[in-house]
């Protein structure tokens, strides 16, 4: 599997796995591009995916945040940047022309309206497939579908805490669990309240009669080192863009698959965006919050590859 150099020279990799016309799969927070395998497999004979690993996560994991002070506080920007800078070099090996059918979870979602709203993203894709993301993070006067909805609040006072705790740590790139103990503490209480905001908490009441509780909550954050834990956490708290604009006026066929129960980005405030969309169709996961891949994953696998 092949890696792409990036303009800050660091090598980002990208799966690339079938045979057939380009899909580019931009992935959600957290992910490895290996968990897109399982969707992706009943379509393997005629597409061919190239899917990356974004700094700090799979095989990019060793990748550095780029020190330009423009992305110092901006993963999205600096994650578009990566991508505009890997489709001039996929276009070098495929014939996009008519451009490139896209897949965009979550993040990656984001990561794609940023490139309509100041890139041109919107002339470089064929079809666009959208997962569950709103077009605009914070709430607004006029738009409370954000992130978190109602409890968007609560989620940021949170978010406050954490950038606070982990500021006289946040340059170093070592793994999380070589914080001081009343930090991890301190951060795995936060964690808890967070992972409060969208579902039952039980699971983790139930690890906390063990002693492994904390080993299991450490390793179960996306971000394995401080410094990108940190970067993440604090793009979040600066992220103000509002891609509606730039998201409806895109012209060509688009899908938003949505989870109906999705506590991230409520489900009314995308099926209203995607509406306004020419050429959208929607489908609904009845049964899916916002992690459409683990809640409804024979449903989702359906949906996806019949649009492929």
């Amino acid at each position: 599997m092949p890696h792409y150099s990036m303009p800050d020279q660091e090598r980002l990799y990208v799966r690339e796995i079938g045979h057939g016309a380009p899909v580019l799969v931009l992935s959600g927070l957290g992910m490895s591009s290996w968990q897109w395998l399982p969707y992706i497999a009943p379509s393997l004979r005629r597409r061919k995916f190239y899917i990356p690993d974004f700094r700090g996560f799979g095989q990019s994991k060793h990748c550095e945040i780029p020190n330009e002070p423009e992305y110092q506080n901006d993963a999205i920007a600096s994650h578009w940047r990566d991508i505009d800078c890997l489709l001039a070099q996929i276009s070098q090996k495929e014939n996009l022309s008519q451009g490139i059918d896209v897949i965009a979870y979550s993040m990656g979602a984001t990561i794609s309206m940023h490139g309509m709203k100041y890139g041109d993203f919107s002339s470089k894709i064929k079809r666009y497939i959208h997962l569950d993301q709103s077009p605009c993070i914070r709430n607004q006067s006029d738009w409370k579908y954000g992130f978190y909805g109602d409890q968007q609040a609560t989620f940021l006072n949170i978010l406050d805490r954490m950038l606070v705790l982990l500021l006289p740590y946040s340059d170093q790139h070592l793994a999380v669990d070589t914080l001081p103990h009343h930090v991890q503490n301190e951060l795995i209480s936060l964690f808890n309240a967070f992972v409060a905001l969208q579902s039952s908490n039980a699971f983790i009441s139930f690890l906390d009669q063990f002693q492994i509780t904390k080993y299991l909550k450490i390793k179960s954050l996306p971000f394995q080192t401080i410094d990108y834990l940190y970067w993440y956490l604090k793009s979040y708290q600066q992220h103000n863009e509002d891609y509606r604009q730039a998201l409806t006026s895109f012209e060509k066929p688009a899908h938003f698959i949505i989870g109906k129960r999705s506590a991230l980005y409520p489900a009314a405030g995308q099926i209203a965006i995607a509406k306004q969309l020419k050429q959208s169709k929607i489908h609904i996961l009845p049964r899916s919050g916002h992690a459409l891949v683990i809640n409804q994953p024979l449903f989702f696998t359906q949906a996806l590859n019949q649009l492929l």
